[in-house]
C-alpha cells in the first residue's frame, strides 16, 4: 500500500466515525507530532540515562517478561 492510499483510507476512517475518545486521541498525536522539538529533547539527563541503560539491557537479553516482573512482586502488594 502506499502512502497515499494510506492516507486517503485514514481521512475517509477518520470522518465517518463518531467515537469521541478516538478522535481525541488522534487530536493528541497531531499535537504531539506538531510540538517543536521532539519529545526526546524534552528528557531531563536522568530520564535519557535510564532509557539508555534499558536499551543495553535488552540487547544483552537481560530483561524480564511482564508475567516474571509481577510474580516477583506479588509478595510485596
Amino acid at each position: 500500500m502506499n502512502i497515499q492510499t494510506l492516507k486517503y483510507e485514514l481521512i475517509e476512517w477518520v470522518t465517518q466515525t463518531n467515537d469521541d475518545a478516538l478522535l481525541k486521541a488522534l487530536k493528541n498525536i497531531k499535537d504531539a507530532n506538531i510540538s517543536s522539538g521532539t519529545w526526546i529533547e524534552e528528557l531531563s539527563p536522568q530520564e535519557t540515562e535510564s532509557i539508555k541503560r534499558g536499551l543495553a539491557d535488552h540487547e544483552k537479553g537481560d530483561v524480564l517478561t511482564s508475567q516474571e516482573f509481577w510474580a516477583s512482586h506479588e509478595s510485596k502488594i
